[in-house]
């Protein structure tokens, strides 16, 4: 299982500061977000409370995790847990005094949210059912959380132009999708070795792009050095000014896969000489034992308990074994409710692990066969006290009715429309294609608030995201139609954009309309995504036009509110999303409150005042060298090392704390000393200025590796 290095829970007290700062107003919210993205704590619409999204290393949970997840959920948070499609857990709803404490109580379990956003490594994903997968060639589990281990306490993991991913698949099968990651690991042999074919420069957005084969084969042993080989390029050449073609399959764009495949031949080679990834943690898991009282054994339970058999339960390659699969409606799960699953599978055995799939589900692996008809009157006695979900909830995962659903407007500042309202929504309507084996069983939908990916919409074979349009001069929410989506073996397939788009208030009726005729299509044998393939998008051109057509706002008004709404829909509570926050931001957070206590300076001379903006200006560019002063004292120490000593700031600058201890604000009632004084201020004013002025041309100049010109280095030599 994963271990959390020290040197992150090192960090959480330092973070903790960093937390008090803000909350007492002497850090700002724009430095505050720099700080706190990568920690992952992404703010909420309005920017009141916050979400910790904690890396689940592997997709893989003990039930102690899972409880400890619960209890944070219900002590700091809305008491609601959601799985993301990169197996993460989220906890919502968390006021700022109570973030560090999220952190403080899970590090005792070897969980954390550090990372878990901006310009960092991932979460590594990883397939759902790892290690126990009849098709696997072998356990990838062990070298993705001993990646993570090592990835996350490295400091340049956290510096970089863009979020990096990757994921491990234990099979050409790739449930973990390493074709669409930037780098993707997929196991494989050569004789007789175990191994990794590796992929890269893959990714889901606005323009995705499937990865190209990097390496055919490599031993397991050196995954570790591909991976930091892949991050070293990308840190060393990725652009980190254009924050729109700042991701690794830009660089590979631009550049060219031969001349990218050059550049991390030549990091391989030097990290094998000075090999510094040798002896990375050999990361153990639980394994299915027979020993051990069984609970209980099959029985009959009618037709809920025989669809669970069929839809939630698969056989392990550990004979006598299976893992059972939980359908989470759009990933939020009750935190009373998770506290119960917690309970079921300890009941069950130490080998019990939960794994988060990419669906937004929970699986139970290492169950008795002799156990599952008893794991299934647990949970629907579990469920039966759980007034946020019906009885049940948890039959037919990966179906029709496993809608996977991104948090939308409900809580990202980038969500357009509500999305997670929507899919439960129309959960209700794809019920009634229960008896359409063909449709129910072959057919998967995917909904985004925006046209992000963070559902993974463009891996859906019925897919849809977020849309705004004005009728009559009101905005009105509409969702975008894409089909054919999927990754299948040795294979990915984009959604192909239909053009469609349908307003939210007419999904219900032009799904159910939209699935009826496709249903008509298949034959005996049919597989789903040859059908979708062939005639979805005619069928969806057809029908659409009874269903987009919007009535005036007198005539319906509920065209221009969103599902899950009472309110007329609007745009307010959107803004500029938090992934990529990071270096950027906490440089221009300093150069602005910079200006700003000069501003005041130069308005009605203040000490205080100057001395904000000369430390402001000299710590403003000390990130990008990975260095963040708490004191004025640590900030002119490090800009004089790295700016003036390596000839990028003139050699004046070096005598920074002089001029800051020098400043005084003293006064005097004679005339002569009265208008030195005067002068004196002026001067002090002025100095200042000049600095921030040289703050802002370097930034200026800074290339997209923070690299800066040094146009000092021979007069600051002599």
């Amino acid at each position: 299982m994963f271990k959390l290095p020290d040197s992150i829970k090192s960090q959480i007290g330092k973070y903790g500061d960093a937390v008090r700062d803000f909350i007492s107003g002497a850090t700002s919210w724009a430095r505050f977000t720099g700080v706190r993205v990568p920690w992952g704590n992404y703010s909420h619409r309005g920017g009141k409370l916050f979400m910790s999204r904690i890396r689940v290393a592997g997709g893989t949970l003990t039930p102690l995790q899972l409880r400890a997840l619960a209890h944070c959920s219900k002590e700091y948070g809305n008491a609601s847990l959601h799985l993301t499609t990169r197996q993460d857990v989220q906890i919502h709803e968390v006021r700022a005094e109570d973030i560090i404490k999220i952190h403080e109580y899970l590090a005792d379990y070897d969980l954390s949210s550090r990372g878990g956003g901006g310009n960092t490594i991932r979460n590594i994903t990883v397939c759902a059912l790892a290690g126990v997968c009849k098709d696997e060639i072998f356990d990838v589990r062990p070298d993705a959380v001993a990646l993570t281990e090592r990835l996350i306490a490295e400091d340049d993991s956290y510096t970089l132009p863009r979020k990096l991913k990757m994921a491990f698949s234990g099979c050409d099968i790739d449930c973990a999708g390493c074709r669409v990651n930037d780098a993707g690991f997929i196991a494989s042999t050569k004789d007789a070795a175990s191994g990794y074919r590796v992929w890269a420069g893959g990714g889901m957005g606005a323009h995705s792009a499937k990865g190209a084969v990097l390496e055919e084969f490599v031993p397991a042993e050196d995954a570790g050095y591909v991976a930091e080989a892949v991050k070293s390029v990308f840190y060393k050449r990725g652009d980190r000014r254009n924050k729109h073609r700042n991701r690794l399959r830009f660089l590979i764009q631009d550049i060219g896969f031969d001349t990218f495949r050059k550049y991390y031949a030549d990091e391989i080679k030097a990290l094998k000489v000075a090999r510094t990834v040798d002896n990375l943690r050999n990361a153990g898991f639980a394994s299915a034992s027979a020993e051990g009282p069984s609970r209980g054994s099959d029985a009959e339970d009618g037709d809920d308990y025989r669809d669970f058999l069929e839809f939630n339960t698969v056989g392990q390659k550990q004979e006598g074994f299976v893992a059972v699969k939980l359908r989470i409606p759009r990933g939020d799960i009750d935190a009373a409710f998770a506290e119960k699953i917690a309970a079921l599978a300890e009941s069950f055995g130490d080998a019990t692990e939960l794994r988060v799939s990419q669906n937004q589900n929970l699986y139970i692996t290492n169950v008795r066969k002799d156990d599952v008809h008893k794991l299934f009157v647990g949970l629907k006695d579990a469920l039966k006290t759980s007034p946020e979900n019906a009885p049940y909830d948890f039959l037919y995962p990966d179906t029709l009715l496993d809608i996977t659903a991104c948090k939308g407007a409900a809580t990202c500042n980038l969500g357009l429309l509500n999305s997670p309202a929507l899919a439960r929504e129309l959960e209700m309507t794809l019920k009634s294609f229960r008896p359409m084996e063909h449709i129910f069983k072959g057919i998967n939908i995917k909904i985004n608030g925006c046209p992000n990916a963070c559902a993974r919409h463009p891996l859906g074979l019925v897919s849809f995201h977020g849309m705004v349009r004005r009728i009559e001069n009101r905005p009105a929410p509409f969702y975008k139609l894409l089909v054919g989506g999927g990754v299948a073996e040795g294979k990915v397939s984009f959604a192909r954009d239909t053009g469609i788009l349908i307003p939210a208030r007419n999904m219900p009726a032009f799904l159910k309309e939209f699935l009826s005729a496709l249903a008509q299509k298949f034959s005996d044998g049919d597989a789903a995504a040859a059908v979708v393939g062939k005639y979805a998008a005619g069928i969806a051109g057809d029908i659409a036009p009874k269903h987009t057509r919007v009535p005036s706002y007198g005539e319906d008004r509920n065209f221009y509110v969103d599902w899950g709404r009472d309110d007329e829909f609007s745009l307010e509570g959107t803004g500029p999303g938090e992934c990529g926050a990071g270096i950027l931001d906490m440089i221009e957070s300093d150069l602005i409150d910079a200006k700003i206590a000069l501003d005041n300076a130069s308005a009605a001379y203040s000490v205080d005042e100057i001395k904000k903006a000369v430390f402001y200006s000299a710590r403003a560019l000390l990130v990008v060298k990975g260095a963040d002063p708490e004191t004025a004292a640590e900030a002119f120490a490090d800009f004089s090392k790295h700016f003036v000593d390596a000839g990028i700031s003139p050699s004046r600058y070096g005598e920074l704390k002089f001029f800051y201890d020098a400043l005084s604000g003293e006064t005097s009632s004679d005339d002569k000393k009265a208008g030195d004084a005067a002068a004196r201020r002026a001067a002090d004013v002025a100095s200042a200025r000049e600095f921030l002025t040289h703050i802002n041309e370097l930034y200026k100049s800074m290339d997209s590796s923070f690299d800066f010109p040094a146009a000092y280095r021979r007069a600051n030599s002599k």
